[in-house]
């Protein structure tokens, strides 16, 4: 049986963004974070999660973040928390008719 949060437990409010590249006055591209949304959200370590890929490289596992399901958030994107970002390497469905999405980051160290 896969693990469906209560929505009690989406109690921490993150942001989730996307780096662009917009050019500057001379012409030359500057990364800049963008905001996709302020959602609320469950954080929980993804090491210690239930169905965690045994093979993964445990090196690189960050947060688990569980928000409800939007078709905007993507692989790629970052989750900022607590000051700062986790890159969202894979995401899994969770509950019926999508009501979740599963976010498996890794942090960014050194990145605000």
């Amino acid at each position: 049986m896969a693990y469906t949060p209560h929505p009690g437990e989406l109690d921490t409010l993150v942001t989730i963004g996307r780096t662009v590249n917009q050019i500057n006055e001379n012409g030359h591209p500057v990364p800049t974070d963008q905001t996709v949304c302020r959602v609320w959200a469950s954080v929980r370590d993804a090491s210690s999660s239930y169905g965690h890929s045994a093979d993964a490289d445990m090196s690189r596992v960050g947060l688990r973040f569980v928000i409800r399901y939007r078709d905007d958030v993507q692989p790629g994107m970052f989750v900022e928390y607590e000051g700062e970002k986790h890159l969202i390497e894979t995401i899994g469905k969770l509950g019926f008719r999508k009501m979740y999405k599963e976010l498996f980051t890794t942090a960014q160290k050194g990145v605000k």
